[in-house]
């Protein structure tokens, strides 16, 4: 009986280590894109999809995070970071907050919707239901 907890006890372990060192890492991300101005959102790769969201986003999101971006690329080349207060007020406000996702889920579902429509691709026109 003991014998076959301790599996059990054993993944519970390796999961709570796990979030444990997950928040670690996320921590340590926001703090790092803090000090340099940026969002977590500025550094996607910019994918088909990505491309298209950016080009839904309003003129001046989109001029923000370019602004972002060139502060970010000139603080890294001279080596420097933002003022630690000024990272601190970034990392409780600005960070985290998201300005493509809405549109990126948007996308997702116009490409899911279209996908299986009836005569597209992702349907075969048979019926598979009992």
């Amino acid at each position: 009986i003991g014998l076959a907890s301790e599996p059990r006890g054993a993944m519970e372990l390796l999961r709570s280590a796990n979030k444990a060192f997950a928040r670690f890492i996320t921590s340590d991300v926001y703090t790092r894109l803090a000090k340099l101005g940026l969002r977590y959102e500025d550094l996607y790769i910019e994918t088909a999809d990505v491309k298209l969201a950016l080009s839904r986003l309003p003129k001046e999101a989109l001029i923000a995070r370019d602004q972002r971006l060139k502060r970010a690329m000139d603080l890294s080349m001279k080596h420097k970071f933002l003022p630690d207060d000024v990272a601190k007020l970034h990392l409780e406000q600005s960070v985290t907050r998201s300005y493509l996702t809405p549109h990126l889920e948007a996308i997702s579902q116009a490409k899911k919707e279209k996908f299986l429509a009836p005569g597209s691709l992702g349907t075969s026109g048979y019926d598979w239901s009992p």
